[in-house]
C-alpha cells in the first residue's frame, strides 16, 4: 500500500469519526442536565472533535490556497453552502416549525453552519499568509486565540470562532499529510495513545462537576467573562486557554494515531462529511426547535 492511499484512509477514517462524534455530541448536549455521563462525554469530545475536524480541513487545503490563479471557487461554494443553510433554516424554523419570532440575519450564526462560513475565511487567509514565515503565521494566531476571549464579539460574523480555531487550520495548512502518517504509524504511540484517552476520560468523568463549567470554553464563541459566571481558574483566562489547547493537541494526535488506516464502509463517510455535516446542521435546527 502505498502512503498516499494509506494517508487517504487514515484522515478520511478520522473524519468520519469526528462528523459522528460532532452528531452525537449535540445530540448528548439535550440531556446534559438529565445524565452525568452525557455531560463526560460532551467534555471529553469537545475538547478536540471541531479542533482536529479544522486541522484535517487545514491539511488538504494547500491546493486551493496555493494554486495559481487562486481558487476563488471553493472560498465562494462554502460561503454560498453557509447562506442556503441560513434560507432554509429561516424557512423551516419560520414556517414549518411555526417560530414566528425568528428572524432572518445572516449576519450572525450560533448554529452548526458557523463552519462553512469559517472555511471561505480560512482559505482567504491562508492565501493572504502563504508567503509569510510559518512560524510567525502560528505564533500570531495563537496570540489572536488567546486574546479574541477578551472582546464579546458574540457570534457577528462567526469572527470569535474564525479566530479561536485558525491555529489548527493554519497548522494542518503546514503540516506534511506524508509525514504525519509515518509518524502515525509507531506502535508506541498508539498503546500512549490508548492510555491517554481512557485516562482523560476517567479524570472527566470523576471531576464532571468541576469541569463542566469550561464547556463555553471549548465552542470557541464565549468570552472569557462568561466562562468565569461557571468556572474560577486560578492563573488567569489565557492560562486556562493554553492548558486546554495543549490538551485538545494531545487528544487529537492520539486519536489519530488510533484511527485505522485501512479502507471500509467507514471510510466512505470521511469521504462525504460535508453532506452529513449539512445533515448534522439540519438535525441540529430541528432539536433546537423542540426544546
Amino acid at each position: 500500500m502505498t502512503y498516499t492511499t494509506q494517508r487517504i484512509y487514515i484522515f478520511d477514517n478520522a473524519k468520519a469519526l469526528l462528523i459522528l462524534l460532532v452528531v452525537l455530541g449535540h445530540a448528548a448536549d439535550y440531556y446534559t442536565s438529565q445524565y452525568e455521563s452525557l455531560r463526560t462525554f460532551f467534555i471529553f469530545t469537545y475538547l478536540f472533535h471541531m479542533p482536529l475536524f479544522i486541522f484535517i480541513a487545514g491539511l488538504f487545503s494547500k491546493s486551493t490556497i496555493n494554486k495559481d490563479p487562486f481558487r476563488s471557487e471553493r472560498v465562494l461554494h462554502f460561503f454560498t453552502l453557509y447562506f442556503v443553510m441560513e434560507v432554509l433554516f429561516y424557512l423551516l424554523r419560520h414556517f414549518v416549525l411555526g417560530e414566528e419570532n425568528f428572524r432572518f440575519n445572516p449576519f450572525v450564526e450560533d448554529g452548526v453552519p458557523w463552519f462553512m462560513f469559517a472555511m471561505g475565511v480560512w482559505l482567504i487567509l491562508g492565501r493572504l499568509f502563504r508567503g509569510t514565515s510559518p512560524l510567525l503565521v502560528l505564533m500570531l494566531s495563537v496570540i489572536g486565540m488567546l486574546l479574541i476571549g477578551y472582546f464579546p464579539i458574540g457570534d457577528q460574523l462567526v469572527t470569535s470562532r474564525i479566530i479561536a480555531f485558525f491555529p489548527f487550520f493554519i497548522a494542518g495548512y503546514y503540516t506534511d499529510p506524508k509525514q504525519l502518517a509515518e509518524l502515525l504509524q509507531s506502535t508506541a504511540l498508539k498503546i500512549i495513545s490508548w492510555v491517554l484517552l481512557v485516562l482523560t476520560a476517567i479524570t472527566i468523568w470523576a471531576n464532571i462537576d468541576k469541569l463542566y463549567g469550561i464547556r463555553l470554553m471549548l465552542s470557541g464563541r464565549n468570552p472569557y467573562e462568561a466562562v468565569k459566571m461557571q468556572l474560577d481558574v486560578p492563573g488567569g483566562d489565557i492560562f486556562l486557554k493554553l492548558v486546554i489547547t495543549m490538551i485538545t493537541i494531545c487528544l487529537s494526535i492520539a486519536i489519530l494515531s488510533i484511527v485505522s488506516k485501512k479502507h471500509s464502509w467507514f471510510t466512505t463517510i470521511g469521504e462525504r462529511s460535508l453532506a452529513i455535516y449539512f445533515s448534522t446542521a439540519s438535525f441540529y435546527t430541528c432539536t433546537m426547535a423542540y426544546t
